[in-house]
């Protein structure tokens, strides 16, 4: 049986509620699947883990925020769920290997990683000019 349209129905609503607090348990509950399962399904549609994904888009949203909003740092983190600034800037160094102050403050291109589309061939992050 084919549960790519679960899992795009799962992505779907994560992206709607990427300011709320997300948990497995949830996204399996509406996909009547169990979280073991339902974790294990998403990995092998979309190659991420659940929370993997969750945390690479709320960062490429942060980013975006940074760029085209006068939102704090701090604000930006409590937004996307980060329970410090000290969690978020660390997030955000690690993956795109820039503090959010100087990405901020920079003319650097991050490639921001876009919303998953399980029915799409073509799933590339794209680049985002400062």
């Amino acid at each position: 049986m084919d549960y790519s349209s679960e899992v795009q129905k799962a992505i779907d609503s994560i992206e709607n509620n990427l300011y709320d607090d997300i948990k497995l348990y949830d996204i399996a509950k509406k996909s009547h699947l169990s979280e073991f399962y339902f974790h294990r399904l998403f990995h092998k549609v979309t190659g991420e883990t659940v929370m993997g994904y969750v945390r690479k888009r709320r960062l490429s949203k942060a980013a975006y925020d940074l760029k085209n909003t006068e939102l704090t740092v701090l604000d930006i983190a409590v937004r996307y769920q980060f329970s410090c600034g000290e969690s978020f800037t660390r997030a955000f160094k690690k993956m795109y290997e820039i503090t959010p102050y100087e990405y901020r403050k920079s003319n650097k291109v991050i490639n921001l990683y876009k919303k998953i589309n399980v029915f799409s061939k073509h799933n590339v992050s794209m680049s985002m000019a400062a």
